[in-house]
């Protein structure tokens, strides 16, 4: 589908739309069919390849399609350019490209045993997950993100992993087309049922996830579609008649969330196939093109399955966000439907009406931005992003791809960003180039590395976080500008984090490494042990402030304390405490860092507001006492109506002084504990949805009674400016204190 017109030639403002603002599709397999390319086609079988290894060109101007929804969505190779650059090893075995003794089904399917999960089905109980922990929520959802997407694990996608789709029909291209290969008859389903189940069973483990975690991920973004949600949620679409082959596929979807969650790793929920498909590309499970989600029907059976996710998982600790659609069309009705379920979202359980609540923009980054900043609660605008599909995007070399991304992208996505209070991601990105623009490089896989770093860098500073596309993937070593494992020290780095320290992961994850425990127990130790700066301790009463060992549990004053400055973290209701028994760590005061941080923020002069007025005439006039003033006024009536008016407006402006001072106070604090709880709490983590963390710390202040209701504009963003400024002098005590431990330590070091 065409977002844009494409009669602009400059090419480099049309890089800087992200690409897939006007080429809103993934990339599908190309294989060779004689002299032409054949875009999604049936995937060769080893005995049928005259070759066991093929290579698709990116820019041949000879390329068929045999996708008719490439067709049906006005798919034009002259005008949109080669869909993707993918390697295939045809003589891979696969079960399904064997010679078989018996096959079921149209697309003669090779016949399946009943499946049995991996340790047995004690191992796939139903959906049970931890009790609730808000702290834990909150520093999860509000962290910044670097993370990765589990794709073609309950979304098919043939591309991905090509063996699967052997036995197809139709187009060979979205799941409706694997369950037709194996048939509608009773057994048909049953073998449907077996084959999907050892993949969903097999395609990611926990060692995955074990694995995410060490070198730093913490947040993985989960495709489902409908019908992944159970048979019942089958029904009514063209999946029926293989609903039965999903009656377990909701249990391993909660396994796959409470494997992330024993790794402290976040999830978000994708609902990437909607009823009738919100983009009729194969990835929504069907293709044949058809786009049938805008009737008033499929929005509303969408809307209910979604309804029924957030009952289900919005008091999961570990669960980050629920993603109401991927990548739908702009269409009118699109922006209207997300407003009215994102509303009943929030309606289906107490524990909703604070779950983060993901959109795709529809690769429409203004609007989407907009899209937040019309609305108050906590909803994050999702952006894709990939630089391989349209002529503008092959034409550009390299290099010139670094340029624009690093330059006018950048700016472009840090304005949107603003605009969105950085409640933005990049859901999905990679670091595929088209051949043509490799080909223009002296040094291509260097220039490709570049390239990669350019988009992390700028991702991760103009929003909230990533998630790269997508984790794994066949033949993945020989498509590493698309498969995760591979790229990872190839054009990505080996580790990540939140703080640009490719060695903080090793450090904080390397359970077998002496020197990483006792990094981490220093490092952990250095944290807790910073402290508010001087000025600040001789404003603000911390009598009751959070302890060292309070921080290092991850815990935040509640709201019963009366300490006005103690950190504490946003909750619809009263935080509950962490049941760790763990001791404090006692590390050497040589590797403790107490830097100098600068003095507070003074209250604003410029509000026009009475609490902020600082003229002389103000300050002398609240200093003359009660019967000084009664004095003044015994001379007439008048006079003495005047002097109780000022004494009132005296009594005023000293009201809104304390208010003022206590907000700009405790402002400053929780910005300074609250960048101290994250960075001390699971794996170093960092604020990244800053602005809607700040919002709500405010409103939860408000909420508990701790600011006065008459509270005025100036109020807030004095307190915000406070939190600001809190929060950027903690995160610089942070950095010095992990810089010193790194200092003093030899661990594994990453690019």
């Amino acid at each position: 589908m065409q977002i844009f017109p494409r009669s602009s030639g400059d090419l480099i403002k049309i890089a800087s739309s992200l690409s897939l603002a006007v080429a809103n599709y993934k990339p599908v397999p190309m294989v060779p069919n004689g002299n032409d390319l054949v875009v999604n086609a049936s995937l060769p079988s080893a005995s049928n390849s005259g070759a066991n290894r093929f290579q698709t060109v990116a820019g041949s101007s000879n390329v068929t399609s045999s996708n008719s929804s490439l067709a049906a969505s006005g798919f034009n190779v002259s005008e949109w350019g080669v869909p993707s650059t993918l390697n295939f090893d045809t003589s891979a075995a696969s079960p399904l490209n064997m010679a078989v003794q018996s096959t079921i089904g149209p697309g003669n399917c090779p016949i399946q045993t009943t499946y049995t999960p991996i340790g047995g089905w004690e191992a796939l109980p139903p959906p049970l997950f931890a009790p609730f922990d808000p702290v834990r929520a909150n520093i999860m959802r509000y962290r910044q993100q670097q993370g990765v997407n589990l794709g073609s694990w309950f979304a098919q996608e043939n591309w991905m992993e090509w063996s699967l789709f052997s036995c197809s029909i139709d187009g060979k291209a979205g799941e409706l087309d694997l369950l037709g290969g194996w048939g509608k008859t009773p057994n048909g389903v049953a073998n449907a049922t077996a084959f999907l189940e050892k993949h969903w069973d097999t395609w990611i483990r926990e060692d995955d996830f074990a694995k995410l975690a060490a070198i730093g991920i913490n947040t993985v973004r989960i495709p489902v579609g409908h019908w992944s949600i159970g048979p019942f949620y089958a029904l009514n679409s063209r999946f029926e008649p293989w609903a039965d082959v999903y009656q377990f596929s909701w249990r391993y979807v909660a396994r796959a969330i409470n494997w992330a969650a024993k790794y402290d790793i976040g999830v978000i929920l994708d609902m990437h196939g909607a009823y009738g498909s919100q983009n009729g590309q194969s990835h929504s499970g069907i293709s044949d093109g058809s786009t049938d989600f805008f009737t008033e029907a499929n929005m509303k059976r969408t809307a209910d399955v979604l309804i029924w996710i957030t009952n289900e998982i919005a008091d999961v600790t570990n669960v980050v966000g629920i993603q109401l659609l991927n990548e739908p069309q702009d269409r009118a009705e699109l922006w209207p439907w997300y407003n009215r379920t994102m509303d009943a979202m929030r309606n289906a359980t107490s524990y909703a009406a604070t779950i983060p609540l993901y959109f795709h923009d529809a690769f429409k980054l203004e609007k989407g931005a907009k899209f937040v900043a019309n609305r108050t609660d906590f909803v994050v605008q999702d952006h894709h992003s990939y630089y391989v599909y349209t002529p503008s995007d092959i034409a550009l070399s390299a290099k010139a791809h670094i340029r624009t991304i690093s330059g006018r992208i950048s700016d472009w996505m840090s304005g949107q960003s603003d605009v969105a209070r950085r409640n933005l991601i990049v859901g999905e990105w990679s670091c595929a180039l088209a051949e043509n623009s490799k080909d223009q490089s002296t040094d291509p896989e260097g220039d490709q590395r570049k390239f990669c770093e350019a988009q992390r860098d700028v991702y991760a500073t103009t929003s909230a976080g990533w998630t790269f596309w997508s984790y794994k993937m066949e033949n993945c070593d020989k498509n590493a500008g698309w498969c995760f494992q591979s790229a990872v020290n190839k054009y990505l780095p080996r580790t990540f984090d939140s703080w640009g320290l490719g060695t903080v992961a090793p450090l904080l994850y390397n359970a077998s490494s002496v020197e990483a425990k006792l990094a981490s127990t220093n490092m952990l130790a250095a944290l807790r042990d910073i402290q508010l700066p001087a000025s600040a301790l001789q404003l603000f009463r911390t009598d009751n402030a959070t302890t060292d060992q309070d921080i290092a549990n991850g815990i935040a004053t509640t709201f019963e304390s009366d300490d006005q400055s103690g950190p504490r973290l946003p909750t619809s209701s009263t935080i509950t405490t962490s049941t760790s028994t763990a001791k404090p760590i006692v590390t050497p005061k040589a590797l403790v860092a107490r830097p100098f941080i600068g003095k507070v923020m003074t209250p604003d002069t410029d509000s026009k507001d009475a609490s902020s007025s600082s003229s002389p005439s103000s300050n002398n006039f609240d200093a003359v006492p009660n019967h000084a003033l009664q004095m003044r006024g015994s001379g007439s009536l008048g006079a003495r109506a005047a002097a109780l008016v000022a004494r009132d407006r005296a009594q005023s402006r000293k009201r809104a002084a304390v208010q003022t001072s206590l907000v700009n106070k405790s402002g400053y604090s929780d910005g300074f504990m609250s960048a101290k709880i994250f960075a001390a709490s699971i794996g170093l983590s960092r604020i990244g949805f800053t602005e809607q963390y700040i919002a709500d710390s405010w409103a939860a202040r408000v909420a508990s009674g701790k600011i006065d209701d008459g509270f005025s504009k100036a109020d807030v963003n004095a307190y915000k400016r406070q939190f600001r400024a809190g929060l950027k002098d903690a995160e610089g005590a942070i950095m010095q204190a992990v810089q010193t431990t790194l200092a003093t330590t030899t661990a594994p070091s990453g690019r």
